[in-house]
């Protein structure tokens, strides 16, 4: 059995299929036809709806826009799922004020992609974000109008923000998260929710071929795309020590279901390029579930976080039962989709090394859009120069090969090396003998070889080495 709010209206579900998606449960069971199937892949935002749930401190209500195609139903247990038809309310008979907004600025033509965007804009408010353009834009990268253009759009969120209005959300908050407490932690046959990791431990040991269920932005794509049957999964997201992030002098310590909007901020402060690198992955949708660790623990090779963590030299803790081992992300991945994770056996906890001094990470993303893609080629570089000179570098790449790899030739020639000209083309000539990687829908191996070069080239131009 499941329960969450929708709207306003308390849903108990007591049979369901552990592969069954929110979208489908919106459309088919609830008849609200406001949210749309677009990708059913999380790329296109027209299914965006918003789940709401207590904060930390039980005080008030968090807000995040999600992607209803790729959400499996039982990860909404405990929270409040709001659709575009929940936003009339007893306030605003009509039109909500982000809606009417929408209709002020003529923000809208055939329609389709408009519930995604009103949602969107509607998370944004209710998290309090500042009305700058810059904000409102960085708030709609996962949403795509294909008539309207986005100007129109961006105007009425500015409106809409301006405004600072209340709504019956706000009125009802204490009453919201009254009842979303008075949930109680449930167990399915086929979908179990544990609330401890000592009871992820014993069900996953039970139970070692089911899947695993972080933020399910991959997952979610196998059932939509991928057309796999899920026949039992364990849900991550209600696991508190799994979400914490902490830190000591040594390490920045992530639990693996952390999601990236939750971490962002510190891991920019510690390392700066993580800034621009976290708001290309994915979307807003995206990244207020998707997780480090199911990113790390899909083992995809165009994974965007394990070529920096690589760089980095993070250690990876792993756990079954009660016994924990550590694992160095670079003897995390086996071959292509494989990792040395045993059966029963989970990711705990990211350990992201603190800056040492005088060392600097470089990131550099390619791919066909500039937000919401994935990588053709992922490249990250931690390099300490002192007086011109490389005294340390570690450099990982993925999109190269069948897993994430350090391009260890290329280390070793720029290795205590001067800056310069010779030592680049040096360094040119030693990644093509890392890497031989293969022709795929996103790039040639040919592309990605002088792609790999060239991004050589550009650490070189921003560490001021003149050409």
């Amino acid at each position: 059995m499941i329960q969450f709010i929708l709207n306003h209206s308390l849903v108990q579900l007591d049979d369901f299929q552990a592969d069954s998606t929110l979208l489908d449960f919106l459309r088919l069971h609830a008849d609200l036809k406001g949210t749309k199937e677009g990708c059913a892949s999380g790329d296109c935002g027209a299914c965006t709806v918003v789940l709401a749930s207590p904060d930390k401190a039980g005080k008030t209500l968090e807000y995040k826009s999600v992607n209803s195609c790729i959400c499996l139903l039982g990860s909404v247990h405990g929270k409040q799922v709001i659709t575009v038809e929940g936003l009339k309310t007893n306030r605003h008979s009509s039109l909500h004020p982000v809606q009417q907004a929408m209709v002020d600025q003529h923000a809208s033509q055939c329609g389709f992609c408009t519930p995604g965007f009103v949602m969107s804009l509607f998370s944004m408010s209710k998290n309090k974000l500042p009305a700058i353009r810059s904000e409102v834009v960085e708030n709609i990268d996962g949403n795509l109008c294909r008539c309207t253009g986005y100007r129109p759009i961006i105007d009425a969120g500015l409106d809409y923000l301006n405004q600072s209005v209340s709504d019956d959300f706000d009125d009802n908050t204490q009453k919201t998260i009254t009842r979303l407490k008075a949930i109680l932690t449930t167990k399915n046959k086929c979908f179990f929710i544990p609330q401890s990791i000592e009871a992820l431990s014993q069900w996953l040991i039970e139970n070692p071929e089911a899947r695993l269920l972080a933020g399910g932005t991959d997952l979610g794509i196998d059932v939509t795309q991928g057309l796999q049957s899920l026949k039992k999964v364990i849900y991550l997201g209600q696991v508190n020590a799994l979400k914490q992030m902490t830190e000591d002098h040594a390490f920045i310590r992530l639990g693996a279901s952390i999601t990236y909007t939750n971490c962002a901020s510190r891991l920019a402060e510690e390392y700066p390029a993580f800034e621009v690198h976290l708001k290309r992955l994915g979307s807003t949708q995206i990244r207020n579930v998707g997780t480090i660790g199911g990113n790390i623990a899909n083992a995809s090779p165009i994974g965007d976080m394990p070529p920096v963590l690589m760089a980095l030299d993070a250690v990876l803790v792993l756990q079954k039962g009660s016994s924990q081992r550590e694992v160095n992300i670079n003897d995390f991945y086996t071959g292509y989709k494989q990792t040395v994770l045993r059966k029963g056996e989970f990711l705990r906890e990211i350990l992201i090394p603190r800056k040492k001094a005088g060392c600097r990470l470089f990131i550099y993303k390619i791919s066909k859009r500039h937000a919401d893609d994935i990588s053709a080629i992922c490249a990250a570089f931690y390099i300490h120069v002192k007086r011109q000179k490389i005294m340390s570098i570690r450099i990982a790449l993925g999109g190269m090969a069948a897993t994430v790899q350090r391009a260890f030739n290329c280390e070793k020639t720029l290795l205590k090396q001067a800056l310069t000209a010779e030592s680049l083309s040096q360094a040119k000539s030693a990644i093509l003998t890392d890497f031989d990687p293969l022709d795929d829908v996103r790039a040639s191996r040919e592309y990605r070889l002088q792609m790999a070069q060239n991004l050589l080239e550009r650490l070189y131009i921003e560490l001021g080495v003149s050409q």
